[in-house]
């Protein structure tokens, strides 16, 4: 009875417990405050108990309070915001820090835009980001020439491989005729049309965005219009202090060496070219014979030039920060890199640090600096002007050299080849150059900023920044007795001779911004901002010149003992003011508005026309977050639609265009001409007529119309970003109207042009994981693919001559004579023109210009029985038409990663799929069809016409042959090369150790890597020839001072072959 008892008294107290299990836990007050991921308060946020609709939503600072069990859990719920779950517990205090949700494309991978940032979520522009998690690994020294092949729209173009050469970086095509179509460079805030990428470690570099469209760049007005790159260093973040140090070694060498003839070779073809009297006083005197020739070594230029070049690379830095917002990274780099010339050779040393203090809760103190000293010695390829130094011809000299001479002559020790007439030639022996020629490059970079921000309120923020960017240019030249200058046979007639000449710029901003961001209820999202902005830039050239100087022991020192020679000096300063505004608002984050407005107000135009205005205005719109939306995220995880319009200035020009300007000279003191003699006295200087200047010079305007799709798919796994985009550019500065000879003058270049550009681009990743032996196997593949064409619309060239631009032109048309293959007969030339037998009167084959057997062989296009230029206009051009363009199309990208269980691999292609390129008369593509003393690709062997070769591909063996010696006006469509290419930019692989091996002795995190850069390419350019790195055929030698284009005397293209390691402490 007392059990049955006992039971039923339990039964009721687990039931009673059941009953009133509610009441088991007593509600508490809960208080807390809902931030972001940066601590900026969120408003709105929905906090309800969990299997409930009891809650409520945070306030104005991102407060909440709410009662609850402590058997119960917060939910905090946030549009675009991951749902946090909280449970109570013994807590009366919970905060809360919400994520942008993962899951949406773009959500959590932060853009950086200008004066701000944004998520790739809500962008409205076309903007990239460079991935720098491989770009940086790659062996390079510059950060712009990391960025070939990374990003679709972006060509960088570096023309040579020379040491410390800053690259050509054109974002969606050229957008001016005549001024600048370099991008704006935001570094650590602070705008520059130069990028420094010399002077800035790439090791540093946090992130590189690129703004493309006209939404994007607008907030930069004038100087975005080329688009603008924004770059950020790194910074500290929170934590312990952090030790890096990370060391890279390589071994460079010419990536392409040309295959030339040897002794034998060579003497044989001169044999065919030289009458068989002059081969006996020269190659067959003292009783050699052709066959001695095969057992006389020749030089082989291109071995005494170059070499195996090492290059090491060493950065370590310190960053660190706490919990009150205190935030530090320093560093310090040392680069040492030779050049494979010998005694070549580039460094930097480069130090910086910037740092993040707390003033108080509501100021921030950002400073930032950065400073480093670049020197380049030795000679590289500049430009062949035998009045200033001989570097302009040394890759004409390496392969037009001879490899042999006739007996007597030691060539290799020989200043300049004797046989040749140097008045004629400018050639010299590139060894003494390299050797002798004093060349070295001081650069002293620094950039400074400071930035003050102030959080007046939750929503509202004020931000100053002030900048100051330092960039002092030493150029030291020195040519002694054993240099082509120098040389006492010299045809310069400068005797020993040097020059120092320097150029001091510097650049400071001052940027104001207010910004207003604002959470409108649950739906609405309002970002404002409003700024002022001052910037100026002042510039010095000057420098000191001696010729004859007798003291060549002393060297650069000795300047002082020579005549001293008058060196052009320059200078400008310009000034610009901005007032400029952007509002951002978005819907649910589905509607997107964006509205921009920026004024810009530049000293270097006339009072009338000071003050440029560019509006844009963007929008877009994620289908995918609609009610509509019934697709499967496994299909489409996401889709935006985007377009865009805007104007942008360019401001590029002379700071003293429109100024009216006197020429000061100075009359010699002798007789005659000589001099001028004003009441007996002699009247030393004069001031010229001033130049005609423009009427109303204004800004250039680009207005940009762009269309987006950005979509995912497979659940985010598959993604698609295409733009398609029509860029007219209008008022281009370029020559005035054709003006009547009576008017004694030419018309002053103005705002005279107009030109549209057409493009697309196109980037598609996929990126996934598998499952591998246990452990994760991620792979990602991204291919790119962007194209665009530039029409002139307006012009002044209203006869439409071929020698300019003209309305109608696509740019990068080459016009050039139609081969219609090799004479084969003299039967042939004979009926030729309908039997009145073949006329060419301007293209010279022979003495007498009479057409032989294996004589290239033009179309007659215009029907009047000659071969001829017409009036070289577009609408009587002769015989000629358009047969090509030089413009590279078709560019795209193919970039493939994996890693798998510390391992890791890349590697990115490259290429172009159409441009042409006809050679130059001086390139080393023409042998001895340009000068017969030159020395001769091998594939020209068995490839010349002869009676027992019909087919060969190149026409019989005639030195000053016609059609390849006379620059390029004689182009055809036979040796027009096809210069299209796919190329193997960069391969690298790694391993990172595991943390159970390197924690015990306090690394946190080692690994090692290899690198090759430029290690195979494919074109139908070398079908003929591989003597060429087709990447650069085409290109100028030297983008600064050099117009000639594909001669092929640029600084050669390095192969290169890398080992680094990344310590973590």
């Amino acid at each position: 009875m007392k059990k049955a008892l006992k039971r039923m008294a339990a039964a009721a107290l687990v039931t009673l417990s059941v009953l009133r299990g509610g009441d088991a836990f007593a509600q508490n007050a809960v208080d807390g405050r809902v931030v972001d991921a940066n601590g900026a308060p969120l408003v709105g946020v929905t906090v309800l108990i969990k299997g409930t609709q009891s809650g409520t939503a945070t306030g104005a600072n991102g407060s909440y309070s709410i009662k609850a069990r402590e058997d119960q859990t917060l939910v905090f719920s946030y549009l675009g915001y991951t749902t946090v779950e909280e449970y109570v517990g013994k807590r009366t205090a919970i905060n809360v820090k919400m994520t942008e949700e993962a899951s949406q494309i773009g959500a959590v991978e932060i853009v950086n835009i200008g004066y701000g940032t944004t998520t790739r979520r809500d962008l409205t522009g076309s903007v990239a980001k460079a991935d720098l998690g491989t770009m940086m690994k790659a062996n390079v020294t510059n950060f712009d020439q990391a960025l070939g092949g990374r990003i679709a729209g972006v060509v960088v173009t570096t023309g040579d491989g020379s040491l410390g050469a800053e690259a050509n970086i054109t974002i969606r095509g050229n957008n001016s005729l005549t001024q600048s179509n370099a991008p704006l460079y935001i570094i650590d805030g602070f705008p520059s049309e130069g990028s420094f990428a010399a002077s800035i470690n790439p090791a540093d570099i946090e992130s590189i965005d690129v703004l493309k469209d006209a939404s994007a760049t607008a907030i930069y007005g004038a100087r975005g219009a080329n688009g603008v790159i924004v770059i950020n260093t790194k910074r500290g973040n929170e934590g312990k202090p952090t030790v890096n140090f990370s060391a890279s070694f390589s071994l460079n060498k010419i990536a392409n060496k040309a295959d030339l003839m040897d002794s034998y070779e060579f003497v044989r073809l001169q044999s065919e070219l030289i009458s068989e009297e002059t081969m006996n006083k020269s190659y067959f005197s003292e009783g050699l014979t052709l066959d001695d020739y095969r057992h006389i070594p020749g030089i082989n230029w291109q071995d005494q030039l170059y070499r195996t070049a090492f290059q090491q690379n060493y950065n370590v830095s310190l960053s660190g920060g706490n919990k009150e917002g205190l935030r530090y990274n320093v560093g310090f780099s040392a680069l040492d890199q030779d050049g494979i010339i010998i005694r070549s050779n580039f460094q930097r040393y480069q130090g910086k640090a910037n740092f993040t203090l707390p003033i108080s809760k509501k100021l921030t103190l950002n400073a930032n600096a950065n400073y480093s000293r670049t020197a380049t010695n030795g000679v590289t390829p500049t430009t062949a002007q035998t009045t200033s130094s001989s570097s302009g011809w040394l890759m004409y000299s390496v392969w037009g050299y001879r490899p042999v001479t006739p007996p007597g002559q030691d060539i290799l020790d020989s200043m300049l080849d004797e046989a040749v007439d140097g008045s004629n030639d400018y050639r010299f022996n590139p060894v003494k150059t390299a050797k002798n020629e004093y060349r070295k490059t001081l650069v002293d970079y620094l950039n400074a900023n400071l930035a003050l921000t102030w959080k007046i309120t939750p929503d509202l923020t004020f931000k100053t920044t002030g900048g100051y960017v330092l960039n002092k240019r030493r150029r030291e030249e020195f040519n002694g007795s054993e240099t082509y200058t120098g040389y006492a046979g010299s045809p310069s007639g400068k005797g020993v001779n040097g020059a120092i000449y320097w150029t001091d710029q510097t650049s400071w901003s001052n940027e104001n911004t207010l910004n207003y961001k604002k959470r409108l209820g649950r739906s609405h999202n309002l970002d404002l901002m409003a700024g002022l902005s001052l910037q100026g830039q002042k510039n010095t050239y000057d420098g000191v010149a001696s010729t004859q100087i007798t003291s060549e022991e002393l060297g650069i020192a000795g300047i002082h003992t020579g005549n001293y020679q008058k060196v052009q000096s320059n200078y400008y300063d310009w000034r610009m003011m901005s007032a400029f505004l952007r509002a951002n608002y978005n819907f649910r984050y589905k509607y997107y508005l964006t509205f921009s407005f920026r004024a810009d107000g530049s000293s270097k135009f006339p009072q009338n026309s000071k003050w440029g205005f560019f509006p844009s205005a963007s929008a877009a719109w994620r289908v995918s977050q609609e009610k509509f939306w019934d697709v499967s995220p496994k299909a489409v995880s996401n889709l935006k639609l985007r377009a865009s319009y805007g104007a942008l200035g360019n401001s590029n020009v002379d700071p003293y265009t429109y100024l009216e300007t006197f020429g000061l000279s100075t009359f010699g003191t002798g007789s005659g001409d000589a001099a001028r003699y004003l009441f007996g006295q002699a009247k030393l200087r004069y001031t010229s007529l001033p130049g005609q200047i423009p009427d109303n010079i204004g800004w250039e305007t680009s207005k940009t119309f762009d269309v987006g799709l950005d979509a995912g798919f497979l659940n985010g796994r598959l993604n698609l970003t295409a733009d398609y985009y029509i860029r007219k550019t209008v008022d281009m500065y370029t020559v005035g109207p054709t003006l009547p000879d009576t008017f004694g003058a030419t018309a002053p270049k103005g705002n005279y042009a107009d030109m549209s550009t057409y493009g697309y681009e196109i980037a598609l990743s996929y990126n996934d994981s598998f499952k591998l032996a246990g452990k994760p196997f991620n792979f990602g593949i991204k291919a790119t693919l962007a194209d665009y064409y530039s029409i002139i619309d307006r012009y002044n060239n209203a006869s439409r001559k071929l020698s300019d631009y003209y309305e109608g032109q696509r740019l990068g048309e080459i016009w050039g004579f139609v081969c219609n293959g090799l004479f084969q007969s003299q039967a042939e030339i004979d009926a030729a023109f309908g039997g009145k037998g073949y006329k060419n009167d301007i293209m010279q084959t022979s003495e007498k210009y009479i057409t032989y057997p294996g004589d290239m062989r033009f179309e007659d296009l215009n029907g009047n029985d000659a071969i001829d230029r017409g009036s070289s206009t577009v609408d009587d051009p002769g015989d000629r038409k358009i047969i090509g363009n030089s413009e590279p199309r078709y560019l795209y990208t193919i970039s493939l990663n994996a890693d798998w269980n510390g391992f890791f691999l890349s590697a990115l292609f490259d290429g172009v799929g159409r441009q042409q390129w006809f050679p130059s008369d001086e390139s080393l593509f023409w042998g001895m069809y340009n000068r017969p003393y030159n020395q001769v690709p091998t594939w020209h062997l068995q490839n010349y016409w002869t009676e027992e070769r019909p087919n060969a591909y190149l026409p019989r063996y005639v030195g000053y042959y016609g059609p390849m010696n006379a620059n390029t006006v004689n182009v055809n469509t036979r040796y027009l090369q096809d210069v299209s290419y796919i190329r193997l930019k960069n391969l690298q692989f790694g391993y990172e150790l595991p943390k159970r091996w390197i924690s015990k002795i306090g690394l946190s995190k080692v690994s090692v890597y290899f690198s090759g850069e430029n290690l195979w390419s494919w074109s139908p350019l070398y079908r003929h020839t591989k003597d060429f790195d087709v990447t650069v055929a085409s290109k100028k030698s030297d983008s600064d001072i050099s117009d000639s284009k594909g001669d092929g005397h640029n600084y050669p293209v390095m192969r290169s072959f890398s080992f680094g390691i990344s310590i973590t402490y």
